[in-house]
């Protein structure tokens, strides 16, 4: 699950960012239009700060995705939860909403 996010998902994400932050240093170069030129001067910090986000998160769940922790789905889902939090030496790690 962790790992198909890091490999599948996250990679994804964080290009996407990237392309997007391209683009709007882009528009600010080429257009006149005043109001375009606002809205691509604001979009590339929002979208930076996601992709740092996107960045830290990629860090948090990395040694936890490769521990390959095994789920027991008869143990319940605030079990699972704590399961996949915990790395091998028992350090928690907070990486999913509450419960």
């Amino acid at each position: 699950m962790l790992m198909s996010m890091r490999i599948d998902y996250l990679p994804k994400l964080k290009r996407i960012y990237l392309n997007e932050i391209k683009r709007m240093h882009k528009t600010i170069e080429k257009f006149d239009d005043a109001r375009e030129v606002s809205a691509a001067t604001k979009r590339p910090e929002k979208l930076t700060k996601q992709l740092k986000e996107a960045k830290e998160y990629d860090a948090k769940i990395a040694h936890l995705a490769l521990a390959r922790i095994a789920l027991d789905l008869d143990d319940g889902v605030k079990v699972n939860y704590e399961k996949l939090q915990t790395d091998g030496d028992g350090t928690k790690h907070e990486v999913l909403g509450r419960v």
